[in-house]
């Protein structure tokens, strides 16, 4: 009996051995790989690493935009989500510190949670940021963060950033900072951490042309981000936005983001502390504008001076052999300063007669007046209407003297021009001459040669917001029910649908200073368009007439802007002859929706009247080095009066600063 019961157990014993001994062979041998790695990952984590964004200089070097260092404050992730446990752990630990029981160290934690709150919602009304949006915004980031780690993983895994305090009140000041670092022991889960902010040490000089950073709004998210089958999980991590993160929304700043951006790095541990890899953060690349900010903030100065809200663009065209087209100056007036953007915003929203806000260089539309003759002049040579040589007749009017359309200067004086050939036409602008050419060309081919000059398209800096030209096409005059000969007629002395930017004149005289050589403005080395050539199809005996009017226009008595140039008291350059044109644009009153119907018409106040005054020309007359444009706004007197004293000390300033030889 005995024996028949040890070999019961004995045979139990065994059974129970040889399970355990399967088991171990499953867990260790067959399924042990999973396993090990199933453990591993449950022991690490992931943290990502911030990253600075690059400059931007002008072509000297000097800084224009860059990170300069600050401070933060950061609330705890678990304090931003409420989270019990963490609570009850930060409880524990007061209680063990204070060596107090479990009800007054929860009283201690609710004072210190109340106190840090207080804290910052002082701070962030003093800092203009509203803190439910940033905490959440904070919280958001962390759990994205979370998504994308654990998208392609079977057991999900914590990351870092849930354990780690995350800025909500950023651009914090080093008084501040220590304020708050000395009052920590009374508050909990806040610190105070050294980062970074957007700054743009010439403040308001090329506002518009530098640009502004901002948080990325979700739609920028959702259209920029990879998606889970582009990329790996790390590779969406480092390139991916996450809620708060900056990104360029205007100007330079966002025509290179992908450059000046960079990409964050990341760094896996174990739960003890140990670094398992690390892949550092790719620095944000510089980005080297051609834009001379001193020429920009002088050419800036003139404006305000004279109270005047415009625009002025000025080329560099480089050398006949090495012809380029680099952007020196892209000014629009009035300006902001690009450090004070989040605290005047709603101020410079709300000024709808000065707009500070719009990019007037590379986005106002204006007529160009009589800025447009010369490209007319050779739309009318190339094409065959006139020739060098042959006249046409002004005797002030082109029917009737009774009726439109009539020459300014019979207008003025009663009187016609007489018999003028193209250099004439263009010297004394006489308006009926370029009505005949308009009338002879047609809208269609007028249109054509406007094309060819680049109005019809975006400049092509790159700059975001880069508007096109307008101009009557074959639907539009059929729609309207306009007449054709009428429209070549005002398009030809830059009136009826014509509307171009400033950049767009500039660039069009720097094609008629280049002999015909059209080239796309550029305005970064890096991150910017590709740039596009055309050799147009004009005869050199053409530019040259064009040209040599344009030179009467300022050097002989006759000329539109002789006075502006050679009056008693003007100081001429010297050693530059300027070749240019003058042009008055007729233009309708600003208003504002003052009636509060939504839309601006007749019944609401006008808050400025005047002209459209344009100066486009360029210089040396035999080296062309320079071409350039000035608008002004909303002026009495014509282009020759307001526009043509700036465009004088442009070229003054050009020939200081070297770009004139």
């Amino acid at each position: 009996m005995y024996k028949q019961r040890m070999k019961v157990f004995l045979g139990l014993l065994a059974a129970v051995f040889l399970l355990l001994v399967g088991k171990l062979v499953q867990l260790q041998v067959i399924e042990g790989k999973q396993f090990r790695l199933k453990a591993e990952q449950a022991m690490r984590k992931v943290s990502i690493l911030p990253v600075m964004r690059g400059k931007i200089t002008d072509r000297k070097g000097r800084i224009l935009a860059m990170d300069e260092p600050c401070f933060d404050l950061c609330l705890h992730y678990r304090l931003l989500t409420g989270d019990a446990a963490w609570a009850r752990d930060q409880t524990r630990q007061i209680a063990r510190q204070k060596g107090i029981d479990k009800a007054e160290a929860a009283a201690v934690f609710r004072q210190r949670v109340d106190r840090t709150w207080a804290t910052a919602r002082e701070l962030a009304a003093r800092a203009g940021t509203d803190l439910d949006e940033a905490a959440a915004t904070a919280v958001e980031k962390v759990r994205a963060v979370k998504r994308i780690v654990n998208r392609d993983r079977a057991e999900e895994i914590s990351v870092r950033e849930e354990e780690q305090c995350h800025p909500v009140i950023p651009g914090l000041d080093e008084l501040t900072a220590i304020r708050l670092r000395t009052d920590a022991d009374r508050m909990i889960g806040l610190s105070v951490e050294p980062s970074s902010r957007r700054w743009y040490p010439f403040g308001a000089d090329a506002c518009h042309v530098i640009g502004m950073t901002g948080k990325v709004w979700p739609e920028e998210i959702e259209s920029l981000n990879l998606k889970e089958d582009q990329a790996p999980w790390l590779e969406r991590m480092r390139s991916n936005y996450l809620p708060g993160d900056t990104i360029g929304k205007v100007g330079v700043e966002k025509m290179c983001e992908q450059l000046l951006r960079g990409r964050r790095g990341y760094r896996r541990y174990r739960l003890s502390g140990e670094t398992l890899r690390e892949e550092p953060t790719v620095q944000g690349g510089d980005v080297h504008l051609t834009l001379d900010i001193v020429m920009q903030k002088r050419i800036a100065e003139m404006f305000e001076a004279k109270g005047f809200t415009g625009a002025a663009v000025v080329l560099n065209l480089g050398e006949p052999r090495a012809p380029m087209n680099e952007v020196l100056a892209l000014v629009s007036v009035p300006t902001y300063d690009l450090n004070d953007y989040a605290r005047d915003y709603p101020s410079l929203v709300r000024d709808e007669v000065r707009l500070p806000l719009m990019h007037r260089a590379i986005v106002q539309r204006y007529q160009p007046g009589s800025t447009a003759k010369p490209l007319a002049a050779i739309a009318a040579l190339a094409d065959g209407v006139i020739t060098t040589t042959s006249t046409i007749d002004c005797k002030g009017y082109m029917e009737s003297p009774d009726r439109p359309p009539r020459c300014w200067y019979y207008t003025q004086y009663g009187l016609g021009h007489g018999p003028l050939a193209v250099t004439e036409g263009l010297q004394r602008s006489c308006n009926i001459f370029f009505y005949t050419v308009g009338q002879r060309l047609g809208t269609r081919r007028l249109c054509d040669w406007f094309c060819m000059f680049g109005l019809a398209e975006p400049p092509g800096t790159g700059l975001p917001n880069e508007r096109s030209g307008t101009m009557a096409t074959e639907q539009w005059l059929r729609a309207t029910g306009r007449s054709e000969v009428g429209e070549a007629r005002l398009e030809a002395v830059g009136q009826g649908l014509l509307t171009v930017t400033p950049l767009h004149m500039a660039d069009a005289i720097a094609t008629i200073a280049r002999d015909g050589v059209f080239l796309s403005p550029m305005l970064a080395l890096e991150g910017g368009p590709k740039h596009v050539r055309r050799d147009l199809p004009i005869a050199p005996a053409y530019i040259q007439a064009v040209k040599e009017g344009m030179y009467r226009v300022i050097n002989d008595r006759q000329g539109t802007a002789w006075h502006v140039f050679h009056d008693p008291g003007v100081i001429p350059v010297e050693g530059v002859e300027i070749c240019g044109k003058t042009g008055t644009a007729t233009t309708a009153p600003q208003r504002i929706d003052t009636n509060d119907n939504g839309r601006i018409d007749r019944d609401d106040q006008i808050v400025r009247s005047g002209d459209t005054a344009w100066f486009v020309g360029f210089a040396p007359r035999d080296n062309p080095q320079i071409a350039l444009a000035v608008t002004v706004e909303y002026v009495e007197g014509g282009g020759g009066k307001n526009a043509g004293p700036i465009a004088l000390e442009i070229v003054r300033l050009c020939k200081q600063m070297g770009y004139i030889r």
